[in-house]
């Protein structure tokens, strides 16, 4: 095929898509514009964002031509919101919409009917991409994620290429701003590639944009030096717009297989020039020129519903007909005897085989792509088997060391990634060095530790990049883990938000299979973050994701590295789940046994035999590691002051929406009843906010009965054991409590309760005294020893 017959295909092609999109923004009936437009062919109510709509067609027609003429896989990821009319006409136009739901979405006008009048209706279609719609892996309500996530696509898949569609409104935010530096990571050895297309249509919702207002050369030297290969295109330009986008798309195509055939040649590829393409074009592009003296296309004011009064108002009426029939719909198509729409033969030539269109690309599906982790042998990792109970052990190590198995045993596979905004030694990973480097595009000198061009440790200042890589690698079917300082994890809630609702939304939508679970590190905890100070002391991403659908977040506080391995392996086990490992860095107290992390990890909660007593006085529970060695030291204290005292100790490792652990004490109260008693007082010390825990047990009929302790959002430069006296979670507050329960029971009298109270307090003030005096913690307190 010629480039002319290209051209004149390609037109064809828009002008039905374009079509196709206008119609579901204001048709319910007369959805093939057989017959001038009447008041009654009107949605009641409009809504919808025509003016980036245009664009997003223009380029999902050059994209088909590639994919025909290379026949190879592409997936198209579209940045600006809700622009989803053009997805969806696509996608119809392709035939993917009538592969996956042939009852309702038909090849037909009764297809066509159906997402007309379903766009941006109750209980119909949403106004941007969305796990219903096929071949869309991200849920495009939130702008700024898209580069991010087509990187994370990629990864590993090395004969993929991801176009994004980037818009200039959506190139304001940080997520994207700081996306484009994943140059810096992927290599394109063993990897796949993303064609950027930065589309500046000048306009955000009542303003311009920033791209917008710059000239090409101001464009072409940011881009420069950001690292890229910018090529521009320009309606405004003389030459054809179409032809200058297919001969960019042709040298962004060429240059992309160019690199990929010399890295993989042998030859070391420093500093890749990836292109990206700058295309400017009008914001509502073919729609209504101007009305009421508005300009509208290349203009904000196309940014929405334009001429929106067509169900009342004959004026508005009268534009949209002569703007429905600019595109003469009816010359780009017929009907055969079985009334199926049969696209005219150059619309046809662009649209690709089913299996290579993008809305059928399998592995943005999960399912048959997904291949399970092996698993390292924990055995051969654990503390034990004749684990000394208070022993020191470092949890992050133990699962550094985990990761460095898996890294091993998975080698051919290539499905497992650490995304680490550069804290993996911080975080105490680094025994994943032994098996992998972390990944480096760029320059490598010689004193640079652990840095290849092929690490499998990607790591860059960005939560936000980092993030929406693994979300992009890990819904394309691989695993992932992203480790953070806890303080810092809040940067990317709003992403995790996003993430939880794909993946909810995908639940129920036959064709989408369960994925690997997203899986966040909290580590560099707020009870160790003396040193670094107030700042670094926020477990808010906690409170936040436990307000999420249980069957996908689940918070995992292991209380030693046992803990810590066992539930590593149960996260990456995990399918259709945002997971969130909560493991401190430091030296800590051990206290199960391997088979005694299994056992718990099964519900979550477990009363600790080996540190209770029988028919107990009072509970003491804890909840996350320091939070437990501080519970443990309060037990000892208790023991010491009240012998004839019996207490039971209650290890909570696992917080989901429902509450404490799997146990459904909602709807079967007995449950907690058996962990907690009927009727004795409980003194839970959690690790986060207090009313987290407040919330998960505010249903069940003993919450009178607790005292929560946890984070009050106090704290400063200080020491690790301040950190706790600051927010009432250490041991001489939690005995305190212990006691006022007590008291409250009848178990101890008044004299009791004011002689354990004020020894308490006492020792609160000569530990003030202490650290302003020497700088640091007693050495009693530094170098406890539990025993029982």
């Amino acid at each position: 095929m010629t480039q002319q017959q290209e051209i004149a295909a390609l037109k064809k092609y828009v002008r039905a898509t374009n079509f196709l999109a206008t119609s579901q923004i204001y048709l319910k009936n007369n959805v093939l514009f057989k017959r001038p437009l009447q008041h009654g062919d009107i949605k009641p109510r409009l809504l919808g964002h025509w003016g980036t709509c245009p664009g997003i067609n223009f380029v999902y027609a050059n994209v088909n031509r590639l994919i025909t003429k290379h026949n190879r896989k592409f997936l198209y990821l579209v940045g600006p919101g809700h622009g989803f009319p053009a997805v969806q006409a696509n996608l119809f136009m392709e035939g993917s919409l009538s592969h996956y739901y042939p009852e309702t979405i038909p090849y037909n006008e009764d297809g066509i009917s159906d997402i007309c009048r379903k766009f941006s209706a109750a209980y119909g279609y949403p106004s941007h991409a969305n796990p219903e719609a096929p071949g869309q892996i991200l849920e495009g309500g939130e702008l700024g994620y898209s580069l991010s996530v087509a990187w994370g696509a990629v990864l590993d898949n090395p004969d993929l290429i991801a176009t994004v569609l980037v818009g200039d409104g959506e190139s304001e935010t940080g997520p994207l701003a700081a996306s484009w530096y994943a140059n810096r990571l992927v290599s394109p050895k063993n990897n796949g590639a993303i064609l950027p297309i930065v589309h500046i249509n000048g306009y955000k919702i009542s303003g311009p944009t920033r791209m917008g207002r710059m000239d090409r050369e101001e464009l072409e030297a940011e881009f420069t030096g950001l690292g890229y290969y910018p090529i521009y295109v320009d309606s405004n330009l003389p030459e054809d717009v179409y032809v200058q986008m297919t001969n960019a798309m042709d040298k962004a195509y060429d240059m992309i297989t160019e690199i990929q055939r010399i890295a993989r040649s042998g030859d070391d590829v420093c500093k890749p020039r990836w292109p990206v393409i700058l295309m400017k074009t009008a914001k509502g592009w073919t729609g209504v020129p101007e009305f009421d003296g508005k300009k509208l296309e290349g203009n904000c004011e196309s940014h929405q519903v334009i001429v929106n009064k067509c169900a009342t108002d004959e004026r508005h009426l009268t534009a949209l007909n002569n703007w429905l029939d600019s595109y003469k719909f009816h010359e780009l198509y017929s009907m055969n005897d079985k009334g199926e729409l049969i696209f005219d033969a150059e619309i046809q030539s662009l649209i690709p085989p089913s299996e290579l269109c993008c809305g059928q690309q399998r592995l943005s599906y999960g399912g048959e792509v997904v291949q399970a982790v092996k698993n390292p042998e924990l055995t051969k990792l654990a503390y034990g088997p004749d684990i000394v109970r208070g022993s020191r052990g470092y949890s992050m190590l133990k699962m550094g060391e985990w990761m460095r198995d898996a890294f091993k045993l998975n080698e051919n596979e290539r499905n497992i990634r650490i995304f680490s905004p550069d804290e993996t030694y911080s975080n105490q990973l680094q025994a994943v060095f032994e098996a992998t480097d972390r990944a480096w595009q760029w320059p490598i000198e010689s004193w640079d530790d652990d840095m290849s061009r092929d690490g499998r440790v990607l790591e860059l200042l960005s939560e936000n990049l980092l993030f929406g890589m693994m979300h992009g690698y890990t819904v394309t079917g691989r695993h992932a883990m992203f480790p953070t300082y806890e303080s810092f994890s809040q940067v990317i809630a709003s992403m995790a938000d996003q993430y939880c609702k794909y993946v909810h939304a995908s639940q129920g939508i036959h064709f989408r299979k369960p994925v690997p679970a997203c899986n966040v590190v909290l580590s560099s905890l707020l009870e160790r973050q003396d040193h670094n100070g107030y700042s670094h002391q926020n477990p808010s991403f906690l409170g936040a994701m436990l307000e999420k659908h249980a069957e996908i977040v689940s918070a995992y506080l292991p209380a030693d590295a046992n803990s810590t391995l066992v539930y590593t392996e149960k996260a990456f086990a995990g399918r259709d789940k945002l997971n969130i490992l909560v493991a401190g860095k430091k030296e800590l107290p051990q206290w199960l046994s391997l088979e005694e992390a299994r056992k718990q990890a099964e519900d979550g909660v477990m009363v600790w035999d080996f540190a209770s007593d029988e028919n107990p006085d009072v509970v003491l529970a804890g909840c996350g590691d320091y939070a437990t060695q501080e519970a443990m030291a309060a037990l000892v204290l208790v023991r010491e002051q009240l012998p004839r005292v019996k207490v039971r100790f209650v290890s909570v490792t696992e917080l989901n929406a429902n509450g404490l652990g799997s146990l459904e004490f909602s709807s079967k109260p007995w449950l907690l009843d058996d962990i907690f008693t009927t009727d004795k007082g409980v003194v839970f010390n959690y690790h986060g906010y207090p009313n987290t825990i407040k919330k998960l047990v505010f249903d069940y009929k003993g919450a009178h009965r607790f005292r929560i302790k946890g984070y009050e959002e106090e704290g400063s430069t200080t020491t690790p054991f301040d950190m706790g006296v600051r927010n009432g979670t250490s041991r001489y507050h939690l005995v305190i409590d212990m006691a006022y329960k007590l008291f409250q029971q009848g178990v101890i009298d008044e004299t009791t309760h004011s002689r354990i109270t004020t020894d308490m307090l006492q020792r609160l003030v000569d530990h003030k005294n202490y650290i302003k005096a020497n700088g640091v913690d007693p050495e009693y307190i530094e170098n406890w020893e539990w025993k029982r």
